[in-house]
């Protein structure tokens, strides 16, 4: 049994709910901070099960039981630079040089999004394939990353 770390993002839930809490914990989320970005609820699960798929497919049943709906898993999605580096535990600058080719072996998965803006956006999943390939981060976070892929839930 493995514990993984993810964020799931509640699409109808918000901070002003009576007994959000109460309800989240009740269905089954006992293992998750609920958290707040504005109005938006977010849910920080520190989750045992044998794999990611599993951990991650039992939160949702269990956001659902609640009666709320996961709008995304964090893990799954796109981030900045500033993102990639907090989700992978490196620091910011290293994440830069190696986008930038300037260290490791090049190939760095190339951004998504926000290039025009200068504030490019890359898939998180393909950054946690590169960096577990390069021994940079532990397997299991890309284990996660890639299950939050495939349980997309837009």
């Amino acid at each position: 049994m493995n514990t993984y770390h993810f964020v799931l993002v509640l699409a109808d839930a918000n901070p002003d709910i009576e007994s959000l809490e109460d309800r989240l914990f009740e269905a089954g989320c006992d293992d998750a901070l609920v958290c707040y970005y504005n109005q938006t609820v977010y849910l920080e699960f520190d989750r045992e099960a044998d794999t990611a798929i599993e951990a991650m497919t039992s939160a949702i049943e269990n956001v659902n039981a609640a009666g709320f709906r996961v709008r995304s898993i964090q893990e799954g999605g796109y981030a900045s630079m500033a993102e990639l580096a907090a989700m992978s535990g490196l620091s910011r600058q290293a994440i830069n040089n190696f986008a930038k080719g300037t260290r490791g072996p090049g190939n760095f998965p190339k951004p998504v999004y926000g290039v025009s803006s200068g504030t490019p956006l890359y898939e998180w999943p393909e950054v946690a394939h590169w960096l577990v390939d390069q021994n940079k981060i532990d397997p299991s976070v890309f284990e996660i990353a890639q299950a939050a892929k495939e349980l997309r839930v837009h």
